[in-house]
């Protein structure tokens, strides 16, 4: 009796430390969007565009890259298409690169929507959520400008006119 105590007792410590986290992955630290710092980054993503193809993050560097969260149901988001529009307009020769990500919506509705507002810049398709995750998107539209360095420069950006004058002067 006791032997069968002492075997069980070995084997559940032994599945208990299989599973247990390894000590790298306590120390990494979670990407926070509203961490200003300089070595904040957020993580390289992968996401598909509505032809198939890869849209990554890191393809873009030393760019300003503009993401804009939204959905095909949005009110918001579609009232927002004509001033993304006139950014991709006004800063798109100048190297600023738009990604609009639909969260959770099917490609067929998504490339209706685009087809609909003649969308010029890339659309990605965010299919189970989990870039606006890494983003902390709350609500749609949400506008996240990342600088040339790929380091978040506004989030939930209200005032992304200004800071495009910025980063392209004259």
């Amino acid at each position: 009796m006791m032997i069968r105590f002492l075997i069980s007792v070995v084997l559940a410590l032994s599945v208990l430390n299989c599973s247990s986290p390894q000590p790298d992955a306590q120390k990494t630290k979670k990407y926070n969007i509203r961490d200003k710092s300089v070595e904040n980054k957020p993580p390289d993503f992968v996401l598909k565009d509505l032809k198939g193809d890869d849209v990554r993050l890191s393809d873009h560097k030393n760019k300003p890259v503009l993401l804009v969260f939204s959905t095909t149901w949005c009110k918001y988001c579609r009232e927002e298409v004509p001033h993304i529009k006139s950014l991709y307009s006004n800063y798109g020769k100048k190297d600023l690169v738009i990604i609009n990500i639909f969260v959770q919506e099917p490609a067929g509705k998504v490339a209706a929507f685009a087809d609909k507002y003649a969308l010029p810049y890339r659309v990605a398709l965010d299919t189970d959520g989990h870039v606006a995750e890494l983003f902390d998107v709350k609500g749609v539209p949400t506008l996240v400008l990342l600088d040339r360095e790929g380091r978040v420069i506004c989030y939930t950006c209200r005032s992304v006119d200004t800071l495009l004058k910025d980063l392209f002067p004259g």
